[in-house]
């Protein structure tokens, strides 16, 4: 199966460089743009891949901050805006309606900037229950601004189109900037391949409808990167982490919005406000039930003395508000990311479409081939994370991987995910 690996590795750096990707997996050479792909690599050939950005993105980074100075009252997104606007002749936003998207789609109205194009990807008719996000969230908002949008393009696959991608054994391992978790989504359909013929309450026939088409000198905005922290060693830093850039990125041009040069000073200002939210002390411990994500019995009164500790905000109202998402139309519509994730890999099945199933066996029955130790779950497969940059969001510093942390995380008897359990909490409290 070398073989056939190394022609998929050749097949996804012709691609990348026809869609100009700013982030990729580097080893022995070779550039590669399917997380995927690269684990088979690694295994493989025992070795261990990078994850990177562009040369001159991290030249770009170092130059932004090199004044070691974050406004906290300056809107950098309006500047990142601006800058786009100026640099294509084309700006696309993948827009969903929901907190992330909402929040550039707003900075352009509101400051009287019109948007060349809104794309937003349905999920198959299979899926339909998931769709009602995008078309109440997502479909208002296009209709109450659709004089500041000059197209807004709606894409959805069918459940044919689903059953035909899956007819090739190695599709997991090919679809082009995918750093999705295992397993797969059984209806998922890459963007790049996505037919234009629906509107937000219609679905459209694949068959006959042109496939989205890339304008020349276009990009597209994609605003899935809210602030990633970990406070390690006393020192707080924000990163750009592989297995958070999800799926739906192989798009010509595609803009990480916070995760890019020009607005990584927007990242920092609001990994900072999530920093001082967690170090605050006006939440007490009722119960001996702690949940991080519910602000309701929330204390995170922060051990200064925690080797390593991760932060990450998840999809509530409350948690996006204290980034400065601002509200949502019809947030009741919108679905938890857990609900999200769990049941669109379960729906297909559950609506009885099995000849969808049964086409997902084929590459899922490659895919545990290569990784037979998946077979039982894939728990271990996920937790793994490279960085592609790591910032001191206090000194501004920016490192790569290999330079802070060389050999990992080093010292640590234990990590912790949203600051300290409940009962190490009392002890320091």
């Amino acid at each position: 199966m070398k073989k056939i690996l190394h022609r998929l590795i050749d097949q996804h750096s012709e691609l990348a460089q026809r869609m100009n990707y700013s982030y990729y997996w580097e080893v022995d050479g070779h550039k590669m743009y399917n997380l995927h792909l690269v684990r088979w690599y690694e295994k493989e050939y025992n070795t261990w891949a990078k994850f990177v950005c562009t040369p001159d993105y991290m030249r770009r980074f170092r130059e932004a901050l090199s004044d070691k100075h974050i406004d906290m009252s300056h809107n950098y997104n309006l500047d990142m805006i601006k800058k786009l606007k100026q640099d294509y002749s084309h700006v696309s936003l993948l827009f969903s309606g929901g907190y992330d998207s909402s929040l550039v789609f707003f900075e352009f109205v509101k400051n009287g900037i019109k948007l060349d194009e809104t794309i937003m990807m349905l999920y198959t008719e299979i899926e339909e229950r998931f769709n009602k996000e995008f078309r109440m969230c997502g479909g208002a908002a296009l209709e109450h601004w659709k004089h500041m949008v000059g197209e807004q393009t709606v894409l959805q696959a069918t459940a044919d189109d689903v059953i035909r991608q899956y007819s090739d054994e190695y599709f997991f391992f090919k679809a082009s900037m995918e750093a999705y978790h295992m397993p797969w989504d059984m209806a998922f359909f890459p963007p790049h391949q996505h037919y234009k013929g629906a509107s937000i309450w219609n679905p459209g026939e694949s068959g006959i409808t042109p496939k989205l088409e890339f304008k020349e000198n276009s990009c597209h905005i994609k605003a899935i990167d809210k602030p990633q922290l970990f406070y390690y060693n006393k020192k707080w830093y924000v990163t750009a982490l592989d297995s958070n850039m999800g799926t739906r990125n192989g798009l010509l041009n595609t803009i990480f919005f916070w995760l890019h040069p020009d607005n990584v000073k927007g990242l920092i200002q609001y990994a900072r406000k999530y920093r001082d939210f967690c170090l605050r002390r006006q939440y007490d411990i009722e119960t001996d039930d702690y949940d991080p994500h519910n602000l309701r019995d929330l204390n995170l009164k922060f051990d200064p003395d925690s080797p390593l500790s991760f932060f990450t905000l998840n999809d509530s109202i409350e948690f996006n508000h204290i980034v400065g998402r601002g509200p949502i139309y019809h947030p009741e519509a919108k679905i938890t990311k857990e609900e999200s994730v769990m049941g669109l890999r379960t729906e297909t099945v559950a609506r009885g479409r099995w000849d969808v199933g049964c086409a997902y066996a084929k590459p899922m029955g490659k895919f545990l081939e290569i990784f037979p130790e998946c077979g039982k779950g894939f728990h271990a497969y996920n937790k793994q994370g490279k960085f592609a940059w790591i910032i001191d969001i206090d000194t501004l510093e920016i490192f790569t991987q290999e330079e802070l942390i060389p050999n990992g995380f080093e010292g640590l008897d234990t990590v912790r995910v949203q600051g300290l359990p409940v009962d190490q909490l009392r002890k320091k409290i």
